[in-house]
């Protein structure tokens, strides 16, 4: 009888200390990830080249960027994102682009928040389909009038599941003259595929490209 209680106040006993340290453990993974969160949080509010953290809830795999009257050459960026394995396509993952108007500069309307103060109006938000598709109507951007003739560009974002928000070295249209050797040999993140598009025009004179993109992870 002795025995059998001595037994019972040691499973009691056991049973405490496990439940304790799963407690402890738990406690110490909610914390590491709620300070994982405190530290993405802040992140995203001092990058100045952020944004896919600004995405509004409703967002879809097409969009229009411009408002209406915004003066340019309508455009329409489409493509294809896969998964690491190149071949696989990657739903659910958020696309930032950001961009100049005719002028060269990025516009304000001048209540602007959060990165919009950076990047201005002339930017969006596309998530892609189950498809991996994501598909974008806007203006064709002009160049800026410094950094030493840069390339006319569409910035890119990119941000999914097991993959933070990184960027891409910004699309660049193959009859750009700045698109010169100099900064095609500069091209750091291309994305999987060449970041310099061909433009098009469709049976309605819209003009009309693609980037395809593959995920990849950047420390």
């Amino acid at each position: 009888m002795i025995i059998q209680k001595n037994l019972f106040v040691l499973c009691i006993a056991s049973s405490c200390l496990i439940f304790n340290g799963c407690s402890q453990t738990t406690k110490k993974n909610d914390s590491t990830l709620k300070s994982a969160s405190i530290l993405e949080n802040n992140y995203q509010e001092t990058c100045n080249w952020c944004g896919t953290s600004e995405a509004p809830g409703n967002i879809t795999s097409k969009t229009i960027i411009p408002p209406k009257g915004e003066l340019g050459e309508k455009l329409i960026i489409s493509g294809t994102i896969y998964l690491p394995d190149k071949k696989t396509p990657a739903k659910d993952i958020i696309v930032y682009v950001y961009h100049t108007n005719i002028e060269g500069i990025y516009p304000k309307i001048g209540d602007e928040k959060g990165n919009g103060q950076y990047h201005g109006y002339l930017r969006g938000w596309i998530k892609t389909d189950s498809n991996g598709k994501y598909e974008f109507e806007t203006i064709r951007p002009a160049p800026y009038h410094n950094h030493g003739g840069e390339p006319a560009h569409i910035h890119y974002n990119i941000q999914g599941p097991d993959h933070p928000e990184y960027w891409l070295t910004a699309l660049w249209f193959s009859d750009d003259p700045r698109v010169t050797d100099d900064y095609v040999t500069s091209i750091k993140r291309s994305g999987g595929f060449s970041n310099i598009i061909t433009l098009k025009k469709d049976k309605n004179n819209v003009l009309r490209g693609e980037r395809n993109i593959i995920l990849e992870r950047f420390e």
